[in-house]
């Protein structure tokens, strides 16, 4: 926690603080050696982000993930009851196929912050319906923080987590978006005089046509072949720069290293306080408050108070999950059922602007005519009404 909030308030990176965290604690507190304090880097995760980030890194370079968003746009015919929807189901589908959240929210808001404007649409509404969207499709087996899910659920014993969750999280957002569609009077938006020819998509060249071909292969191969999500990732991001499909530099700089070190970072301190028992410790304080069917809605709350102001899938999700089996043994509630709390809790919240999804989309706000005060406001409140809703979809068992 003490991390959370030095990285919060002094602007650093809480991954590269929690690494100097897990050395102190680790060896100064508890006298754990360097190799078990290294030992606690998440190798294997940190492997397949890279190489999912760096393969969309290189989708992002050529303009593959910008025409498709632009297809999407035209394939409404103007309709701009449609075109919320649209990103919504753009953004579910394209996080899905392993860009992840954060890469989607990043490379599609800037582009709905511009359809709002010159389709007279509301930035808030579309700029939920982009968070709600990337955050249903973000929890794929083979998205990023799908993989961080699973990772985390296996390492604690509790494995086939994957398409539960992934379910779990399109019924949640789904059922946010079609709520604030309908509140924001969505549906009532009529037929806009104005085409929209700075989003509308060119010609697919050859390089897009490549690199959605190399996709199609890489995705199958994971999903119906089963082969390693890093390595196939890795394999297909060779072809495409043998093919010239990217430059190497531009695409490595499109890696997101600030959140992969985040997620790492964290996850170290995670071990060392595993080893120092402190999960153990803050699970039975939690649990005192619990009985089986409130120990879901309370980790929901507990993991949405936590994203308000940090990483969902990079701090909270590291920090809580490990608490479940402690959890399960003190109430005797359901592993997967807390586990799908603890995420939904803290992905519903992630449209706070002081959160990754929420600071993306105020950022994109500011490039263009939109009152970036109005954004950061409703946004954030859409945060906090989130814990509520949260709370209650998971009481209700609806996810």
């Amino acid at each position: 926690m003490l991390a959370i909030v030095i990285g919060y308030f002094r602007r650093l990176n809480i991954g590269l603080l929690s690494i100097a965290f897990a050395f102190i604690i680790g060896h100064f507190l508890v006298g754990l050696s360097a190799s078990d304090i290294i030992g606690g880097w998440p190798l294997s995760l940190f492997f397949m982000l890279l190489a999912m980030t760096l393969l969309f890194g290189i989708a992002q370079a050529n303009g593959t993930l910008s025409l498709l968003a632009g297809r999407v746009v035209e394939l409404t015919g103007g309709r701009r009851r449609l075109i919320p929807p649209a990103f919504f189901l753009m953004s579910g589908v394209l996080a899905a196929s392993g860009a992840g959240n954060i890469s989607i929210c990043a490379l599609v808001s800037p582009i709905a912050m511009t359809v709002s404007i010159r389709q007279r649409i509301p930035p808030f509404l579309m700029a939920a319906m982009v968070i709600a969207g990337a955050n249903a499709g973000g929890f794929s087996p083979i998205a990023p923080a799908g993989i961080i899910g699973v990772t985390l659920a296996e390492e604690i014993g509790i494995p086939g987590t994957g398409l539960i969750v992934f379910r779990k999280q399109i019924i949640a957002q789904s059922i946010l978006a079609a709520g604030l569609y309908f509140l924001l009077k969505g549906h009532r938006l009529t037929q806009c005089p104005e085409q929209d020819p700075g989003v509308t998509a060119g010609r697919i060249n050859r390089v897009q046509k490549t690199t959605i071909a190399v996709f199609v292969l890489v995705v199958g191969a994971i999903v119906l072949a089963g082969w390693n999500i890093g390595l196939t990732a890795f394999t297909g991001t060779v072809v495409l720069l043998f093919l010239r499909a990217a430059d190497e530099e531009t695409a490595l700089k499109a890696v997101p290293w600030s959140t992969i070190i985040l997620v790492c970072g964290v996850g170290m301190l995670v071990h060392v306080a595993q080893m120092a028992g402190g999960i153990a410790l803050m699970a039975d304080f939690l649990a005192r408050f619990m009985h089986t069917r409130s120990a879901a809605p309370i980790m929901a709350v507990t993991g949405g108070i936590l994203s308000t102001a940090s990483s969902a899938s990079g701090v909270v999700m590291p920090t809580l999950i490990p608490m479940v089996p402690a959890i399960v043994e003190e109430t005797g509630a359901d592993g997967v059922r807390v586990i799908a709390s603890i995420i939904t809790g803290s992905h519903m919240v992630t449209n706070s602007p002081l959160s990754t999804l929420g600071a993306l989309a105020v950022a994109a706000a500011g490039q263009q005519q939109v009152d970036q005060k109005k954004l950061f406001k409703d946004l954030f409140i859409l945060a906090f009404a989130g814990l509520g809703y949260a709370a209650l979809i998971v009481w209700l068992e609806i996810v």
